[in-house]
């Protein structure tokens, strides 16, 4: 292996330009928690810029520079005014795709400023050589070291010294805070935007000599592989530590010099960092978690069909005859347009379709963003070639190629799907670029050729020499796909994959493994995108990796959302979109950028359902114009099923022992950084038991309970369930043992129906299987229809009737919290964890849940665990109750004895044990320390002792009683 001091030194210069464009990145993701994907495409316009400036129009570098570094600016803050403070409360993964978007629009801005009449090296501001010992540097080595150090150092002094800086700091430390404090959070993120415009403009100018860029040829193409190698660093930093991530991009920087000298294939290095990425997301993942409680759905939502129009036969099967007259269409097309060129056109359409289904499941159902599809899909490419080329024919070869997109998707997914937040979309940019750069070059795919030839065959009946013939094959398939992908959406398979989106603990609650069904969604999308890649090598014949670059993802990203993404419809409208406008009007850039980036965000700011949205509102329209011919409704009386639902036995449940307690928690621990939430807490539930958890806020009571469902791991301390031991047990392996939970914030899963909702419950007494239910086969649609019959039982069971096609996102708190305890009877739960079950529920409807929760928990023979700030509510229902506070438990005992306990008290009111004396009746009673406190905190004291009516008592009244 070649080592020596110059490529050392050399490497290190070109890390630290690494490092600069790193910063930015860093800078964005602190204020905003987003991760800026147009960060490479806004240093290369700027570049681009420059070029043009400097070669063309003969200026001075170094005013060129100064201008382009202002145009970095400009472009940053207008980014930033212009969409990111648009959608500035929108999920951070719906913002990443904004930023898709805008480099897109950067891409289109590069490509058509005025050429530059001939092709030249990229300039740079010193035309010097000189040999510092053995090492030979050039004018852009010497600007490098004079510009990144300063940049670097003035950085440090912006962030350190200036307000903006230490407003920016503060934002990111915590922006709540911020804000309380007088800090413009908005502010500070134009400031930042602008900041990044500028480093990345820098970056670009100051590497371009360096990598040997011809300027016209590849000094766009370069964004996506320069925002690799600052992504890695960036991570090396955590995305928030600078100096860790100046360390990172020398690292890279040296990494690249050493191996672009000893390995015989540039791609290589491409290669290597996606494995560091790969190792970086699977160690340092974690610092992407969002913690976001909203949906990253786009899904346009549709009316439901008047129950008056399910009677009409049309109506009832009208998507159905919609589908056959779209099918219809579309295998006459060919027979009307007779043009080869047309016909391949229409290929296009039908694979790109099939591409759109695989980001449907992926970000429409599962919402994990993959910039890097366009891989899965040259793997399938390369694959079909390699095994055609070796003698298998060429229809087997297309199942083997999604077999091969499978299990690629499973080893890329398969670090980062274990946690919330963008980790995938950082690995799958990094598998595109060595898609590209090394993987589907490689020889074992391409023989060591720079393109390849794969000739059509025969399957079956069918010539696919012939264009007209291959497009119909392929429009068959995409109809299998979309029968297929349809069923999966009906399915248990779906609503898991939906509900993990939604809200993945309380699907881990319902028995459904989160990382295990993203998984599943990102397997499905790899082996869609693969089975297109091998028609898309079939339809083009003569191919090479160039086809299935990078920039080609964000494209099919772009393409479903315009569409309307999360729809099986929305995928086959926006493919039609995307390829059949530029050929209705011409493939030019402006109409590139129309169905792209620009399209992209008009529709993300302005109609977030995209083109599926617009079909909606013209089906309702249909619908209501025949309600209103069919006359007034009859009224009827709705009938209201409230018939016992017979309790399945699940499998796997340990055996309820009433020797053993049902449950219990034995000297947790537990602590956040420095801060000790759990100090050596005991809790014990006997199996039938009710047992109260109570405290003031921050006493740790749903952090034990976190712990109990297995949310929250433990410092020390066992879980035991009915004898067995579950503390290394994940939540949905708790769940399915018998364990349920019952959250504050009951949002369950917004964009499922209630039927949907107690559907997903379901699962844990007879679990959907991939196959049968894509495919339709009979095991799965019997269990479907036992699911079904479940469900309405439940919810008429439940009184839920009249909500049952009602989208949960759409209720109220209190109705929400009725539809969480159905599934709680659905998965047979043993143990209930019901966390404030009453919080944000009315008080008149808070009266009717102390009998609903008995009920439930007698028809399930079931321990109950409730925390609730309801004093009367909890000592009504508990058999015994806890009272904590600080971390620790400080009484136990039965309702009465606990509510009168001294500590109880001083814990509640704030005041000493020493405060505490006892009255001549034995009751405790507080010494005049309750002088100082306002009516309200009264009230809440008197609420705390169980007293009823509180609110209706004036001050005096309330002292006197609490006296």
């Amino acid at each position: 292996m070649t080592f020596s001091i110059e490529l050392v030194i050399i490497g290190a210069l070109t890390g630290l330009a690494y490092s600069v464009l790193a910063a930015g990145l860093v800078l964005v993701y602190r204020a905003t928690r987003v991760i800026n994907f147009a960060h490479g495409e806004m240093g290369a316009f700027g570049a681009a810029v420059l070029a043009k400036l400097v070669l063309d129009l003969g200026w001075n570098w170094f005013l060129a520079f100064a201008v382009v570094l202002a145009v970095g600016a400009v472009v940053g803050g207008v980014v930033e005014l212009a969409i990111i403070r648009r959608l500035f409360h929108a999920p951070r993964l719906i913002l990443l795709v904004a930023t898709i978007g805008v480099s897109q629009i950067l891409f289109f801005a590069s490509a058509v400023l005025p050429d530059i009449d001939n092709t030249r090296r990229y300039p740079t501001g010193l035309d010097r050589v000189a040999d510092v010992g053995s090492v030979l540097l050039r004018g852009e080595h010497f600007m490098v070291m004079a510009f990144v150090p300063a940049v670097i150092a003035g950085l440090a002094l912006f962030l350190n010294v200036t307000p903006y800086g230490m407003a920016i700091r503060a934002s990111a430390e915590n922006a709540e805070a911020a804000r309380l404090a007088g800090v413009s959070v908005k502010r500070v993120s134009t400031v930042v935007w602008v900041l990044a415009g500028v480093l990345s403009t820098a970056t670009f100018v100051l590497i371009n000599p360096i990598r040997g860029t011809i300027v016209g040829t590849a000094s766009v193409a370069l964004g996506p592989s320069l925002l690799l190698r600052a992504l890695v660093a960036a991570l090396c930093g955590r995305l928030v530590s600078l100096p860790w991530t100046l360390a990172g991009g020398i690292a890279v920087g040296i990494a690249e010099a050493l191996l672009f000298v000893n390995v015989p294939s540039p791609g290589t290095v491409d290669g290597i960092l996606f494995v560091v990425v790969l190792i970086l997301v699977f160690t340092r993942g974690r610092d992407l978690v969002t913690d976001e409680k909203g949906s990253f759905s786009l899904t346009p939502r549709s009316r439901p069909i008047p129950a008056r129009l399910l009677s009409v036969g049309w109506v009832r099967r009208l998507p159905h005859i919609s589908a056959g007259v779209a099918f219809a269409v579309a295998a006459l097309l060919p027979l009307v347009v007779t043009a080869p060129s047309r016909q391949f056109l229409f290929s296009r359409v039908a694979i790109f379709a099939i591409i759109g289904l695989s980001i449907t499941v992926l970000t429409g159902w599962a919402g994990q963003l993959s910039l890097g599809q366009f891989a899965f899909v040259g793997l399938g490419a390369f694959t079909s070639f390699a095994l055609v080329d070796r003698g298998m024919p060429f229809s087997y070869s297309i199942v083997y190629s999604a077999v091969i997109g499978v299990l690629a998707a499973l080893a890329v997914g398969g670090p980062a799907l274990r946690i919330r937040g963008l980790s995938l979309a950082v690995t799958t940019l990094a598998f595109a670029v060595a898609a590209r750069g090394y993987i589907l070059p490689h020889g074992a795919f391409t023989g060591g050729n720079q393109d390849v030839f794969l000739p059509r065959a025969k399957i079956a009946f069918f010539d696919l020499s012939s264009q007209r013939t291959y497009y119909w094959f392929c429009l068959v398939v995409l109809a299998a796909c979309v029968f297929v992908i349809s069923r999966l959406r009906t399915s248990g398979v779906g609503r898991a994959i939906i509900a993990v989106r939604e809200n993945d603990r309380a699907a881990a609650a319902l028995t459904v493994s989160p990382s295990g069904t993203k998984l599943t969604a990102f397997a499905i999308s790899g082996g869609l995108a693969a089975l297109a890649g091998a028609l898309l090598a079939g339809a083009h014949v003569q191919f090479g990796p160039d086809l299935f670059g990078p920039e080609q993802s964000l494209i099919v990203v772009a393409m479903v959302i315009i569409g309307g993404l999360g729809s099986v419809t929305g995928a086959v409208l926006g493919a039609v979109y995307v390829l059949g406008l530029p050929a209705l009007l011409g493939d030019t850039q402006e109409v590139r950028l129309l169905t792209s980036g620009a399209g992209l965000l008009i529709l993300l700011m302005y109609l977030p359902g995209g083109l599926l949205q617009v079909v909606y509102k013209l089906r309702d329209l249909v619908f209501s114009v025949a309600e209103r011919r069919m006359g007034e409704p009859a009224v009827a009386p709705v009938p209201v099923d409230r018939r016992v639902v017979p309790v399945a036995t699940t499998r796997n449940r340990p055996e309820i022992r009433l020797d053993v307690p049902a449950v219990a928690a034995t000297g947790i621990a537990v602590r956040f950084g420095g801060v000790t939430a759990l100090d050596g807490v005991t809790v014990v539930a006997y199996p039938g038991e009710t047992l109260g958890l109570i405290g003031s806020n921050g006493a740790g009571k749903s952090t034990l309970m976190n712990v109990m469902s297995g949310f929250q791991p433990t410092a020390a301390g066992t879980v035991q369930m009915f004898g067995e031991d579950v503390t290394a047990l994940s939540a949905h392996e708790r769940s399915r043992l018998g364990l349920g939970r019952v959250f504050q914030d009951a949002r369950l899963f917004g964009e499922l129906t209630v039927r949907e909702c107690v559907s997903v419950a379901l699962e844990a007494r007879e679990r959907s299987e991939l196959v049968p239910s894509a495919l339709a086969l009979p095991p799965a649609t019997a269990a479907e229809a036992r699911k079904r019959r479940e469900a309405e039982e439940l919810i008429g069971f439940m009184g839920l009737g009249r909500y049952a096609d009602a989208v949960i996102g759409s209720l109220s708190t209190g109705t929400r919290r009725i539809a969480e305890l159905a599934c709680l009877v659905a998965v047979d739960a043993r143990v209930l964890l019901l966390d404030e079950p009453t919080a944000g529920v009315a008080q008149r409807e808070t009266e009717a849940f102390g009998p609903l929760i008995e009920r439930i928990r007698k028809e399930l023979d079931a321990t109950l665990v409730i925390i609730e700030h309801d004093m009367p509510l909890v000592m009504s229902l508990s058999d015994r109750v806890y009272c904590m506070s600080a971390g620790r438990v400080i009484a136990e005992g039965v309702p009465e004895v606990v509510r009168t306990d001294p500590a109880v008290i001083a814990a509640y009111l704030g005041t000493d044990e020493r405060a505490i004396k006892r009255s001549d009746t034995g009751r405790p009673a507080v010494v005049p320390q309750l002088g100082g406190l306002s009516r309200t905190e009264l009230v809440e004291v008197a609420r705390s002792r169980g007293i009823k009516g509180p609110s209706r008592l004036r001050k005096a009244e309330l002292l006197e009683l609490l006296s």
